[in-house]
């Protein structure tokens, strides 16, 4: 039995309605005896589309021996029959239904990637997670979902919250000013690095050439615990032919590489924290999705009733 974990939200329509009817299709599909239920939480909208109403969001753990593609059709087609209609990012929606975990798989494809690949940002994910499964365990962080959920709830320091490594100088002072001149009436700390992995220089070859920098695996993780994401935003030189998911396939795995403190420090610790590998191509996509990660750090959070 593989240990499943989903995430449900809703913000529009009868809210509390439609998220009960989700918990009646998903009990019909998986067994109501498989399923347990966090709270539901109240929470703003993140990232999308301005004057949407606030979100209820929930999360289920699911004791299941169906495959991760079994358990994905499964839910998306709960969403289906519960009307989802999809037109815009992170638009308002009826119901919006994630997989988030399905035991320690890693799926890296451009219809599904498991874990979760915003999972570890989301306070409106890991808080109601953390409520059911603590001790469940993110099989890229290596941390449980409490620490997951401990590290953004914790305090940080004001000089940078989130990092950001990028392949390219060009492309990374394009990202930055472009990200300053989005957020200048906000206060979002944001430090930025320019490198390739070692293992990736032979790889990517022109990459390194215009970078000039190597990341070895500890240069990542020695000062990690400082940030509360590391972003890596990667852009494909040919995205007309080559699929940005095989061709950032290799920072995917150099990103997962297991790091602790004994490698460098002498303490048995993982400490390459939070991170998210996001495509660089479009600046203005890219500037958004790091807003929006900021803003599901830190956004407010009200328990409401049991699911």
């Amino acid at each position: 039995m593989a240990e499943t974990l989903i995430s449900l939200g809703a913000n529009l329509g009868n809210v509390r309605e439609s998220m009960a009817a989700a918990k009646r299709l998903l009990g019909d599909a998986f067994g109501s005896a498989n399923l347990q239920f966090s709270h539901l939480y109240r929470t703003p909208p993140v990232g999308g589309p301005a004057g949407q109403g606030d979100f209820l969001n929930a999360v289920a753990s699911i004791d299941t021996d169906r495959s991760v593609w079994e358990v994905w059709e499964t839910i998306k087609q709960v969403e289906t029959d519960l009307g989802r209609q999809r037109q815009f990012r992170w638009e308002a929606r009826r119901i919006d239904i994630d997989l988030l975990l399905h035991g320690q798989q890693r799926i890296w494809t451009p219809h599904l990637k498991v874990p979760h690949p915003r999972m570890c940002m989301r306070t409106f994910v890991l808080k109601p997670a953390d409520e059911i499964v603590p001790d469940w365990i993110d099989p890229v962080t290596r941390w449980t979902i409490h620490e997951l959920n401990a590290h953004l709830e914790s305090s940080q320091s004001d000089d940078s919250i989130i990092r950001v490594i990028s392949d390219d100088p060009t492309r990374s002072k394009r990202l930055q000013e472009a990200f300053e001149l989005a957020t200048r009436n906000h206060r979002i700390h944001v430090r930025w690095d320019v490198g390739v992995p070692t293992h990736l220089t032979n790889i990517l070859a022109p990459t390194k050439q215009s970078a000039g920098t190597e990341l070895t695996q500890a240069q990542l993780a020695q000062d990690q615990l400082a940030y509360k994401l590391t972003i890596a935003a990667v852009a494909c030189p040919d995205p007309m032919t080559v699929q940005w998911e095989d061709f950032s396939a290799p920072w995917a795995r150099w990103l997962d590489l297991e790091v602790r403190k004994e490698d460098f420090a002498g303490t048995n610790r993982h400490v390459v924290g939070p991170r998210y590998l996001m495509p660089a191509d479009d600046i203005e996509w890219a500037v958004h999705e790091i807003m929006a990660a900021n803003q599901a750090m830190q956004c407010w959070l009200e328990r409401s009733e049991p699911f």
